[in-house]
């Protein structure tokens, strides 16, 4: 966690101890960027982006608690709306709303993550 800020995120309150206490967090806390890239990596880990194209963007991002050094963090995701794409149909734009919570289960961020994803081939079933 610092290691990263250091690198990407320098304040103080992400790398340097004694600035961190006197500050209104009381302690470290993580790097915005770097609690979205263990976001990213819990969706990784999970096979989530075997069919990602490409992401969109993110709409109502919030940063609701810390995360701090130590903090077991979960990803609860929830597909919000699913468009086809009209002009190719091997793919359609997908909405999931993410919250990401601490082992209290206080949500630390949470978002809309729209993403471009692969359709499945028509079985005819449909």
């Amino acid at each position: 966690m610092i290691a990263f800020a250091r690198q990407w995120d320098p304040l103080p309150i992400h790398i340097d101890e004694e600035a961190a206490r006197v500050s209104p967090h009381g302690r470290l806390i993580a790097s915005g960027e770097y609690t979205m890239a263990v976001k990213q990596k819990l969706l990784t880990s999970k096979g989530f982006s075997d069919a990602v194209i490409g992401s969109i963007g993110y709409d109502n991002f919030r940063y609701h608690k810390p995360v701090h050094a130590g903090d077991s963090l979960r990803l609860r995701s929830e597909c919000v709306a699913a468009v086809p794409s009209r002009s190719k149909p091997d793919r359609g734009v997908v909405t999931f709303k993410m919250t990401m919570l601490n082992q209290h289960d206080e949500p630390v961020i949470s978002y809309l993550d729209i993403i471009m994803m692969a359709r499945r081939p028509a079985t005819g079933k449909e």
